[in-house]
């Protein structure tokens, strides 16, 4: 993993090794694994959204994930402005429920799966169990 600039990076965005081979990445949930970085589960701890240009990465090839502020996320089912967002299973934000852990705020609505949103990456952590 690395760091565009000083010690204490200010940057948005951090790159790494992917873990595996990543298709259609581009405004996925990322999270880190022993490996590098993998298109976020459900259950996981995402830690950022994989950036726009984020097409065909090979296993082992770097790529960039943007891990704070605000940027554009997609959605796996609809969402409300406002609501708190974690991975679904393929890396999609969805409503984070049931000790989910939540990975950013929905800045707008999705009134449908597969839309490209504007939301706050803030990590504020698991959900109470449902």
């Amino acid at each position: 993993m690395g760091y565009f600039g000083t010690i204490i990076n200010p940057s948005a965005t951090i790159t790494a090794k992917a873990a595996a081979k990543i298709e259609n990445g581009a405004f996925l949930a990322a999270t880190l694994t022993k490996d590098g970085v993998a298109v976020a589960k459900a259950g996981e701890a995402p830690i950022g959204i994989f950036i726009a240009e984020t097409e065909t990465i090979e296993a082992g090839e770097d790529t960039t994930i943007q891990v704070k502020d605000m940027g554009l996320g997609m959605t796996g089912a609809a969402v409300d402005t406002g609501d708190l967002l974690a991975a679904d299973a393929n890396g999609k934000l969805i409503k984070a429920t049931g000790g989910a852990f939540a990975l950013a705020v929905a800045l707008e609505t999705a009134t449908a799966a597969d839309q490209v949103i504007p939301i706050q990456i803030s990590k504020p952590g698991y959900t109470a169990a449902d």
